[in-house]
């Protein structure tokens, strides 16, 4: 489709910002700090378009958060169909995502 949407990252307590309900960020939280012991790291993207995105990295992925295309176009077709049906769009992205 040729249109890159330019993706922003954002440190994962923007959510708060966002004005999600407190029983939301509460379980956020949790999720964070599961996936944080396992070595994940959790950060925010969003979209011009509104649409956002809470992705789960492996770590050692993280020095540079560097999201490459093919992950990135990933991210946001399933984050916008997830929004679309009122689903918190949560991804967990794995080395094999372009396998």
């Amino acid at each position: 489709m040729g249109h890159h949407l330019k993706v922003t990252i954002w440190p994962f307590r923007v959510l708060r910002k966002i004005g999600f309900s407190a029983s939301r960020i509460t379980r956020l939280e949790r999720l964070r700090r599961r996936h944080e012991a396992l070595g994940h790291a959790l950060i925010v993207v969003s979209w011009p378009d509104g649409v956002w995105c809470v992705l789960i990295l492996h770590t050692e992925r993280f020095g540079a958060v560097a999201l490459d295309e093919p992950e990135k176009l990933y991210a946001y077709h399933e984050a916008r169909q997830m929004v679309s049906e009122s689903i918190v769009p949560i991804l967990h992205l794995r080395h094999e995502i372009h396998a």
